[in-house]
């Protein structure tokens, strides 16, 4: 499946928040055997810091099978555990890659992921002495915005998210309902229109359905469904203003954001991927990764 064009993180991600020290998951099993169904864990197996990623894409695969140490040593973030959590359709690929499904359904899948993630991150901020971040990269980031709507900002202790939106616009997210991948062209200004791809190639079922289970999450408005949250401190939101999956956050957005006093950072020229690898590049930082 080629997602790297589409509304997702590029595959190369799986190099950042994978296993360290481990080649075999199910030496961990018994620690974590009340969400090992859901999820797979990595590095420091022992870390008082859990980061728990919501991977992009979307996907039928949970990104953890290309594993890098070298890269996880070179960003200085071995010390910490790192937890990926299935999303429904990493989970049961077969609902998504034998038939449509519709924008209806993909909404309820939508909602599974955040059951899922949700009772990972309760696992962990129930243990005494753990501090939990959670990363949401590209399709992931809607994840960690519709768990804070949904479950409060204080479900964790700190929010990384890279490379997507509060408000999708209205011709995106409706294409996405459909099946259609969106891109976002720039002119010389910064000012984009939106075009469909034009992939035969890619026009398959499997693809379809990942659009739709995008277009169940970035129908809302995030600006709305955030509004009765108090504080958005706790999140640090990484963007490029040329980013031609996702489009830039707009300045209402970025309005939202400061009043709420989230930490809105701006890979200036940056594309998506340049976005989602800046973003990377602050993990250690924001997360406090010794």
């Amino acid at each position: 499946m080629k997602h790297f064009s589409k509304y997702t993180t590029a595959l190369i991600l799986s190099l950042f928040f994978i296993s360290c020290g481990s080649d075999d998951n199910n030496d961990s099993s018994d620690a974590f055997n009340q969400i090992s169904d859901i999820a797979t864990f990595h590095g420091n197996l022992q870390g008082d810091i859990v980061v728990i990623h919501a991977q992009g894409g979307p996907s039928v695969e949970l990104d953890d099978d290309e594993a890098s140490d070298e890269v996880i040593t070179e960003l200085g973030i071995q010390s910490a555990l790192y937890v990926m959590v299935h999303q429904v359709q990493t989970k049961n690929p077969i609902l998504f890659t034998s038939s449509d499904i519709t924008f209806e359904q993909a909404k309820e899948y939508d909602l599974q992921s955040i059951s899922n993630i949700k009772r990972v991150v309760d696992f962990f901020k129930n243990q005494q002495g753990k501090t939990v971040y959670v990363l949401g990269v590209s399709f992931g980031a809607f994840i960690v915005q519709e768990l804070i709507a949904t479950h409060g900002v204080d479900v964790a202790d700190g929010y990384l998210i890279l490379g997507n939106r509060l408000n999708v616009d209205d011709a995106a997210w409706q294409a996405l309902s459909e099946g259609k991948f969106p891109i976002h062209i720039y002119d010389n200004d910064g000012n984009y229109t939106i075009q469909l791809e034009n992939d035969p190639d890619n026009d398959t079922v499997e693809e379809r359905n990942m659009g739709r289970l995008i277009a169940g999450f970035a129908f809302n408005r995030y600006t709305d469904r955030l509004t009765n949250v108090s504080s958005l401190s706790k999140v640090t939101y990484v963007y490029g203003d040329r980013d031609e999956v996702a489009g830039p956050l707009s300045a209402q957005e970025i309005e939202f954001l400061n009043d709420k006093g989230a930490n809105v950072v701006l890979s200036e020229g940056g594309s998506h991927d340049d976005a989602i690898w800046d973003g990377a590049g602050l993990l250690k930082e924001i997360f406090g990764i010794q």
